[in-house]
C-alpha cells in the first residue's frame, strides 16, 4: 500500500513539474510577443510625437479698373503652404499657387517645395526649389496678405530686375549674438537663369527655377543681414554666374551673369518703413543681336497703422529701369484691418512708362485697385 501511495505521488509530482514546465514556456513565449509589440508601438508612438503637419497659405481676390478699360474682377488666388517637421531635424516646405487665367483656365505653380536639415542651432541645409535669398520683397513680403497694396512695385514681379526662384542648395541661419547686434545669412549655389525673348517680344531675364541649363555655370551668391536694433533690419546681397541664351539656330550661347542688392526695414512702433534696390547686369556676346545691360528696380514703402480704428494707409513710390523701358510708379493705399491676417485693400496708382507711348500700351495707364486678401 505504501509502495503504491508513493507511486502516485510521484506520478502527480512529475505531471505537475511537466504543466509548469509548459505553462513556464507559454508564458515566456507570450511575454517575448508582448515585448516586440510594446517596442514596436514605442517607436511608433516616438515616430509620431517627433512628425509634425501643418497647413497654412493665403487667398485673395483683385478688382481693377484700368485707365481706358473696363473694370473687372481679375485675378483669384489660392495659395496653400504644406509644412512638415521631423523634430529639431527636419523641416519640409512647399507653397502650390492656384490662379485663374483671362480665359477661366486654372493654372497651377509649384512656388517652392524644399527640404531643410538642421545641422545645429545656427545652420540649415535646404535643399530643393526655394524663393530668391537675394533681396527681401520676394522671398518675405510677395504674399497678397503680408504685401501692404494690392501690387508689387514695378520691376519686382516676374520678369523683372529682381530674381524670382532657385533649384539648388542654400545654407541659412543666424550668428550668435555680438552685443546687442543680432544676424542672419543665406549663402546658396543654384542653377542659372536664362536670357532671351519673351513672348510679348519684351528681351527678359528669366529667373524662374529651371532644372536643366546645361551650358551655364551655376548661379553662387547669398544675403548677409544684421539687426542692429530689435526693430530694423539692412541687408547686403550678391551673386554671379552665367545665363544662357538660346538663338534662332536653336543653339545656346552664354554671357556673364552679376546681381547686386540692398534692403533696409524699419518699425517704429505703427510706422512700418521699407525700401530695396535690386539689379541683374548681362554680359555682351558678339554672336548674339541681343544687347547686355542692366535691369534695376527699387522702391521705398511707408505705412502707418491705426490700431484704435484698424485703418492704415500707405504711400509707395518704385522705379525701373531696363536696356528698353523706363518706369516709375506713386501707389496710395488704405487698408482695413478686420485682424491681422484679414485685410482689405484700396489703392490708386500713377504709372508712367517714360519709353512707351503706344496708343493701346497699358505702361501708362493708372490704375484702380480693391483687393480682399486672407492668411492663414
Amino acid at each position: 500500500m505504501k509502495k503504491l501511495m508513493a507511486s502516485i505521488a510521484l506520478t502527480s509530482m512529475m505531471t505537475s513539474t511537466l504543466l509548469v514546465a509548459e505553462i513556464q514556456n507559454v508564458d515566456i513565449k507570450q511575454l517575448r510577443e508582448d515585448v516586440d509589440a510594446l517596442k514596436a508601438r514605442d517607436k511608433q508612438i516616438e515616430y509620431h510625437s517627433m512628425s509634425a503637419f501643418q497647413l497654412a497659405g493665403y487667398a485673395s481676390l483683385d478688382y481693377i479698373n484700368e485707365e481706358n478699360e473696363d473694370g473687372s474682377f481679375s485675378e483669384l488666388k489660392f495659395s496653400p503652404l504644406l509644412l512638415y517637421t521631423y523634430g529639431d531635424i527636419f523641416l519640409f516646405e512647399a507653397e502650390v499657387e492656384f490662379e485663374i487665367n483671362d480665359e477661366g483656365e486654372t493654372e497651377t505653380n509649384l512656388e517652392y517645395a524644399a527640404g531643410t536639415f538642421f545641422i545645429n542651432d545656427y545652420m540649415g541645409l535646404q535643399v530643393g526649389k526655394f524663393l530668391s535669398p537675394i533681396g527681401q520683397f520676394v522671398q518675405n513680403l510677395h504674399p497678397s496678405w503680408i504685401n501692404k497694396l494690392p501690387s508689387a512695385p514695378v520691376g519686382f514681379g516676374h520678369d523683372g530686375a529682381a530674381p524670382s526662384s532657385n533649384i539648388g542648395i542654400a545654407l541659412r541661419g543666424g550668428l550668435p549674438k555680438m552685443g546687442d547686434i543680432r544676424s542672419n545669412y543665406t549663402i546658396f549655389v543654384a542653377n542659372a537663369p536664362s536670357f532671351g525673348v519673351a513672348d510679348d517680344g519684351d528681351v527678359i531675364i528669366d529667373t524662374e527655377a529651371k532644372t536643366d541649363v546645361s551650358d551655364a555655370t551655376m548661379t553662387i551668391g547669398g544675403r548677409y543681414a544684421i539687426n542692429p536694433l530689435g526693430n530694423m533690419e539692412i541687408g547686403v546681397s550678391l551673386a554671379t554666374g552665367e545665363v544662357e541664351e538660346e538663338l534662332p539656330s536653336e543653339e545656346t550661347v552664354v554671357r556673364d551673369y552679376d546681381v547686386f542688392g540692398t534692403d533696409i526695414m524699419y518699425n517704429i512702433n505703427a510706422l512700418n518703413l521699407k525700401a530695396e534696390y535690386i539689379q541683374q547686369k548681362i554680359g555682351e556676346n558678339t554672336l548674339s543681336t541681343l544687347e547686355g545691360g542692366t535691369w534695376r528696380a527699387w522702391y521705398a514703402q511707408a505705412a502707418y497703422q491705426f490700431s484704435s480704428v484698424n485703418l492704415e494707409p500707405v504711400v509707395r513710390y518704385s522705379d525701373y529701369h531696363n536696356p528698353e523701358t523706363d518706369r516709375n510708379q506713386w501707389a496710395l493705399g488704405l487698408n482695413y484691418l478686420f485682424a491681422n491676417n484679414l485685410i482689405a485693400k484700396v489703392a490708386y496708382e500713377f504709372n508712367e512708362d517714360e519709353d512707351d507711348t503706344a496708343i493701346d500700351s497699358h505702361a501708362n495707364n493708372d490704375r484702380f485697385l480693391v483687393q480682399f486678401a486672407i492668411g492663414f
